[in-house]
């Protein structure tokens, strides 16, 4: 029998790895495992996630396996004793972004395999949001992300809606799709935009981080958040073009949705620095100051805007 290859991902810091950041470092490690020439099977029971529910679901408590079919359709329960495990980082050499690279559209298109109930909650999604080549998907991610070491910088909310005004001078969209964890910002959009915005229905807050409470705020929702940032990237692939950050979920959505999104600005402007005591304010000082002090630039059509 053609031998195994387990592939996990660590927490990392807290409050844990996300959703597409977890799913790049699988399809890295499974690009591993067909070089070696070994089968792929993904444990994230074993080494649980920020996704992993307290008691099983769907009958596991394998988070992979609530929303994906295992890569090669090995189950867990059939590795082999001794079976090779890999150290459950990040690999060095691959791109952390999933449309840095086609071999991850490659890998995507051929492992990542969403189980049935999955796939039946993206289509009613897509549906129920009549999602089209006429939509401008918008993903708008911020909150913790400001203040992240490291990280890249978030874009204002003056430069998300300029490149909305921009774009729809310019092209020709019907309405807009909005994906965002923050409700101040699906608020402050929808009262500029008003009945040409659809919000995506996941779970947001207001200046909170949906993946850091001490409580359930419902049932599921560790699953639910993941199962929700899988659909937000899906039905955002779907769109005619796409505005965005520089984040795992945006690039998920550019790698599944290359040849749909003919409009693609990614407002990409540095990241933060990795000092404790800087990374919290970096942010806030360059969004209060003019360009020519270091602040951020204003939005053009010259900033990462691609036409396809």
């Amino acid at each position: 029998m053609q031998g195994s290859y387990v592939v996990w991902r660590s927490m990392g810091r807290p409050p844990g790895a996300g959703f597409f950041s977890i799913v790049t470092s699988i399809l890295a490690q499974i690009d591993i495992a067909e070089k070696k020439g070994l089968i792929p099977v993904v444990d994230l029971e074993t080494h649980p996630s920020i996704y992993q529910e307290d008691e099983a679901l769907m009958g596991t408590r394998n988070a992979w396996e609530y929303y994906f079919d295992q890569p090669a359709g090995r189950a867990l329960q059939d590795v082999e004793p001794g079976a090779e495990v890999s150290a459950g980082t990040f690999p060095r050499g691959y791109p952390y972004e999933l449309s840095g690279s086609t071999r991850y559209k490659e890998l995507w298109d051929q492992y990542v395999k969403p189980n049935s109930a999955t796939q039946s909650f993206i289509a009613a999604s897509a549906e129920n949001m009549a999602i089209s080549s006429r939509t401008l998907g918008i993903h708008f991610r911020g909150a913790e992300m400001r203040r992240a070491k490291g990280h890249h910088h978030p874009p204002t909310l003056h430069q998300v809606n300029d490149a909305i005004t921009w774009i729809l001078n310019h092209y020709n969209f019907d309405d807009l799709l909005l994906v965002t964890e923050a409700t101040q910002y699906s608020e402050s959009l929808h009262k500029k935009w008003g009945s040409r915005l659809k919000i995506s229905p996941s779970f947001r807050l207001k200046y909170q981080n949906s993946y850091a409470l001490n409580y359930a705020p419902r049932a599921n929702h560790k699953y639910l958040l993941g199962l929700e940032a899988l659909r937000d990237a899906s039905i955002l692939s779907q769109c005619g073009g796409l505005i965005c950050g520089r984040s795992n979920l945006s690039e998920a959505a550019l790698m599944m949705g290359n040849n749909n999104l003919g409009v693609q600005n990614r407002i990409s402007q540095g990241t933060n620095s990795g000092r404790p005591y800087v990374s919290p304010y970096l942010w806030y000082l360059k969004a209060a100051l003019p360009a020519a002090l270091g602040g951020f630039s204003k939005w053009s059509p010259d900033q990462n805007l691609a036409i396809k």
